[in-house]
């Protein structure tokens, strides 16, 4: 049912999307859709849980390699602008909304999110290596980050060389934002 409902909102958007198009597609009474997704929102947050559980794992598997913070950055973009292409950007602007929307931001902890806490642990051991100033608070720096890779990722809708000159950018200012 998820993935006919993901069809669907690629298809017409999530506020279009037609609930009756996602049970005929997923074989399920309508009634079945609303007792799993009360709402269509339910149905991104769903697909947010399952797609972030997805990119910590990608990312622990980086993080077992030699890296180095900028490397970790870059590594984050690459996995988030996958995910972004495998949505599609109607999609994935939908799916950002919601996850920066108020009413989500007073219910969720940034520590419930898997690349959250694995960026928050390498800002740390960065910072305890002595390689980023004393006073950088790694929750901070990991909060920052995402919350900025995805404000470029909205406003450089155009994938190519000028969107990848932004994000290259971005990686660098970040970096002199945290290193002495």
């Amino acid at each position: 049912m998820l993935d006919a409902a993901i069809v669907e909102f690629q298809r017409a958007g999530t506020s279009s999307a037609d609930i009756n198009a996602i049970v005929e597609a997923a074989g399920v009474a309508r009634s079945t859709f609303y007792f799993h997704f009360p709402t269509k929102e339910h149905v991104l947050l769903e697909l947010i849980r399952r797609d972030e559980d997805f990119l910590g794992e990608e990312l622990g598997r980086f993080l077992e390699t030699r890296h180095d913070l900028g490397a970790v950055l870059e590594e984050i973009i690459r996995l988030v602008v996958e995910l972004e292409n495998r949505w599609g950007a109607p999609l994935f602007r939908d799916v950002i909304s919601l996850y920066f929307s108020p009413a989500l931001a007073r219910d969720e902890q940034w520590s419930r999110h898997p690349t959250f806490v694995l960026l928050a642990a390498e800002i740390e051991r960065a910072r305890i290596r002595g390689e980023l100033y004393e006073d950088v608070e790694s929750y901070d720096g990991a909060a920052f980050f995402l919350i900025g890779l995805h404000a470029v990722l909205i406003s450089a809708r155009e994938a190519g060389q000028a969107r990848e000159v932004v994000l290259k950018k971005f990686v660098k200012s970040t970096l002199r934002s945290l290193r002495p």
